[in-house]
């Protein structure tokens, strides 16, 4: 028997493969809507798929059973509590699917959301060895139970205590945790690095295994950050079934200067996958600088509608490759185009570019020590911001810039800057769209001030 780890990780998650050679099966738990890799290990194993798991009704991704089922003919298994729209094998709560020599027991856990399951994997022998535990225990905390809506908040955290404490960590201390979502995933704050556990260090260490009251577990369970727009319709896309797309991910069409500009006319967005060093230099006007070298998809999903259609600008392939298979886990597949050689196309057909001036946290200290107009904006979270900041800046969060610009003025220029980069680009892009046209990216961030400073000269 063994257990394989996919990692999804731009979204902080992992899928799973449970080969069991005894049995000639593999079993796939909460695949991503790619499949070709999770196919090409499935396949490397000479063992057929037998089923193809969830562990809930995923928020954060498009669910990729339905392509395994399509390509394979495996059984697609779910709570049976997860109104889906097409076939599935109603799972319920102490149901065992025997494989081979081993057993995967149904326990029902809901809390993350209502329909949530867990796995136990248990061995020959009648030990449990392993728990695929989706959002229902991570490492150190437990994923979300706010993603459907306040009126539902306080009973999910509710039912979310209990499968923890009244269920998971009753089990034995030496099993095994392997949780769908893990550090960077927008379904839970607090989580640690690694990427399993075990039920006996979540007992000792996890804050939310020594919270008794139903209240203060709440208090703990619902204090979360933001999380990006395109959740609210990720539910519903996954009970319906997004469209198959099939083992190998469509490549853009490749479209000249005109073609590109056609598109544009209809309303289309531009995203720039460059890095941001390379977007300060000179960009499309009006373009969204959301580089495959961050949260690409993340920020996509929080800012343009999925119905707009989508035009790539890239340096290379490989950077195309990477947006087009993110923004496929997510449900973005209207990418209308890539402009044929980039920004120099664009160049050379004389169309004009922008450009956003560079600068230094020094640089920027010098200029406001001499009394230059300059407005600071933070574009990092509130939390951040209180931790720290450039003082008498202004904290505007990136995914609140396009609705909450209104206060900042036009005449003065703006320094725009997050931690490091990738987010004070984003956040000029955006302005630049409201119409603001004298911006400077800060290109250290915010961690180039508290090294300046050594963390004095930090307001808090």
């Amino acid at each position: 028997m063994k257990i394989t780890s996919v990692p999804i990780q731009e979204l902080g998650n992992n899928a799973y493969l449970l080969a069991v050679p005894e049995a000639g099966e593999v079993v796939a738990i909460d695949p991503p809507r790619d499949i070709d890799l999770l196919m090409e290990a499935i396949e490397a194993t000479g063992l057929r798929l037998s089923w193809t798991l969830e562990t809930h009704v995923h928020n954060d991704f498009v669910s990729g059973c339905r392509e395994l089922v399509a390509v394979s003919g495996a059984k697609l298994g779910a709570s049976a509590e997860a109104d889906l729209h097409y076939p599935w094998e109603r799972l319920q709560d102490g149901q065992e699917l025997v494989i081979g020599p081993y057993r995967l027991r149904v326990l029902a856990t809901p809390g993350h959301t209502p329909e949530h399951v867990s796995y136990l994997l248990i061995d020959e022998s009648g030990n449990p060895m392993t728990l695929f535990s989706g959002g229902s225990l991570m490492v150190g905390t437990a994923a979300r139970p706010d993603l459907l809506g306040p009126a539902d908040s306080w009973r999910l955290a509710s039912e979310l205590r209990r499968s923890l404490q009244d269920k998971l960590l009753k089990l034995p201390d030496q099993v095994q945790v392997l949780p769908t979502h893990a550090g960077g995933s927008f379904c839970a704050t607090g989580t640690g690095g690694e990427p399993s556990t075990t039920i006996g260090k979540e007992r000792s260490g996890n804050p939310l295994a020594l919270v008794a009251d139903d209240t203060e577990f709440a208090a703990i369970a619902l204090a979360q950050k933001p999380y990006p727009l395109y959740f609210d319709r990720m539910r519903s896309l996954n009970q319906l079934g997004a469209p198959l797309i099939g083992r190998h991910l469509p490549k853009p069409n490749r479209l000249n200067v005109d073609e590109f500009e056609t598109w544009l006319a209809r309303g289309a967005a531009i995203l720039d996958l460059r890095p941001g060093h390379a977007v300060l230099r000179g960009h499309l006007p009006n373009s969204y600088a959301v580089g495959v070298d961050g949260s690409h998809s993340s920020w996509v999903g929080w800012l343009i509608s999925p119905e707009r259609p989508l035009l790539l600008v890239s340096d290379d392939q490989t950077q195309e490759s990477e947006s087009v298979l993110q923004l496929a886990r997510i449900g973005y597949d209207r990418i209308v185009g890539v402009l044929d050689g980039g920004v120099d196309a664009w160049v050379a057909a004389k169309r004009p570019l922008r450009h956003f001036g560079g600068s230094k946290a020094r640089e920027l200290e010098q200029r406001l020590r001499a009394g230059e107009r300059v407005i600071v904006v933070d574009v990092r979270e509130s939390y951040e911001w209180f931790g720290g900041h450039v003082p008498g800046s202004v904290n505007l969060p990136l995914h609140e810039v396009t609705h909450g610009a209104d206060g900042l003025p036009r005449g003065p220029e703006l320094a725009v800057h997050c931690g490091h980069l990738y987010r004070g680009v984003l956040g000029a892009s955006l302005l630049e769209q409201l119409g603001y046209d004298h911006l400077t990216v800060i290109e250290d961030g915010f961690d180039g001030w508290a090294k300046l400073h050594d963390r004095a000269g930090v307001a808090r």
